[in-house]
């Protein structure tokens, strides 16, 4: 018989629960004293999307007087191919349910790690309620709620556009700057995504690069617009983001790597943005991820450059990413021709099938909010140096 994993649990003291938006801790457990564990759950399917290593949860503090607890995320990653066995100095998030308030990092004091574990010591306050991620893992409700306040906050600047539906019917969107100049030949249309992968913070940082941008203000947007225009997609994955997945959605595929020769066998989400993309082709694509092992650190993904057959698309491609790598301090990951699971992302459909520049950059998510918007925007802006350069 099968048994559901026990996703909640309460006593006296504590309420422990992933039924939440993101949410993914199953399995709660309590120990004599004040402590309790859970496991990560991993996603269904092939051993790249099988991965463990993303948790959400909430807990709140049933007593009026301020208690203190132990909360142990255990897993066992033998099997898998890469587990949490490099983040032995975690960084941990924490939401609270008022999603006006933006996450912050847990002090490291409070937690202690092992390969198999890791241990949070917290303090909750009189029925205090906090949500904890090992992920900078934005909510869907609450980016949405975001690009739909700046749609109406410039109405005559920005076109907001739904692209397609997932299969639990949560919109797919694109975020547009209106501008004349995208009808000319001489304008370089650039388009900025975030990552499939929905416990990444590239949705995020898509938006601090608009948001940034927004903040420059008539002077500077005269000056892009007058070469460039800008336009980003946010949601590739909705229904992860929902769910709490580690890569896929919600019917168990996995979108980042299923940018297939035939639409028909890609995932309903990339299906949209595909037949989106077909009719307003950029001529150049962004996508922003991020990293979590502590050996890893900011990089571009470099796909192969034999991919663009234009001469003058490979120069600009070698000049942006020679830019982008000196700013990483030399780091980089480069993507080879047919490399498995890569070749089917979409930028390398974009590169192979209509020879479009395309780079996936890697935040961190050990970094902080001002350090993610910066990086974030310090990307963007190099990438426009590169193009004027080219």
């Amino acid at each position: 018989m099968h048994m559901e994993p026990i996703r909640q649990f309460k006593d006296r003291k504590f309420l422990l629960t992933s039924e939440i938006e993101g949410g993914n801790a199953i399995n709660f457990r309590k120990y004599p004293g004040d402590i309790y564990s859970f496991e990560p759950k991993r996603d269904p399917g092939e051993n790249y999307s099988n991965q463990a290593y993303y948790f959400k949860f909430q807990i709140e503090n049933l007593q009026k007087d301020p208690q203190h607890v132990t909360v142990t995320a255990i897993a066992d990653y033998d099997d898998v191919w890469k587990g949490w066995q490099f983040s032995l100095n975690p960084s941990l998030w924490t939401f609270s349910p008022n999603k006006q308030i933006l996450p912050e990092k847990l002090p490291r004091d409070t937690i202690r790690a092992t390969p198999q574990s890791m241990s949070i010591n917290l303090l909750l306050q009189s029925y205090q309620k906090l949500i904890i991620s090992n992920m900078l893992a934005f909510p869907y409700s609450q980016l949405l709620d975001e690009i739909e306040r700046l749609a109406e906050l410039y109405p005559t600047f920005l076109k907001l556009t739904q692209i397609g539906l997932s299969p639990m019917r949560n919109s797919i969107y694109s975020l547009k700057i209106k501008s004349d100049s995208e009808t000319q030949d001489n304008c370089c249309k650039i388009l900025i995504a975030g990552s499939p992968q929905p416990n990444e913070c590239g949705d995020f940082a898509t938006l601090t690069i608009l948001q940034e941008f927004l903040n420059k203000g008539a002077e500077f947007w005269d000056d892009f617009l007058s070469h460039f225009s800008l336009e980003c997609i946010f949601f590739q994955n909705p229904d992860g983001m929902i769910l709490g997945t580690n890569m896929v959605n919600s019917k168990g595929e996995n979108p980042f790597f299923a940018w297939f020769e035939n639409t028909d066998d890609m995932p309903e989400e990339n299906q949209h943005i595909w037949k989106y993309l077909e009719k307003n082709k950029p001529n150049l694509y962004l996508e922003m991820h991020s990293f979590f092992q502590d050996n890893k650190t900011i990089r571009p993904y470099i796909y192969p450059v034999d991919l663009l057959s234009n001469k003058k698309a490979r120069n600009l491609y070698q000049k942006i990413v020679k830019l982008l790598i000196r700013y990483c301090n030399g780091m980089k990951e480069e993507i080879q021709l047919n490399q498995p699971y890569f070749r089917n992302t979409l930028c390398y459909k974009l590169m192979e099938r209509y020879h479009i520049p395309s780079i996936q950059f890697k935040l961190h998510s050990a970094m902080n909010l001002s350090q993610i918007t910066q990086t974030s925007w310090d990307v963007f802006t190099r990438i426009i140096k590169g193009i004027k350069k080219g």
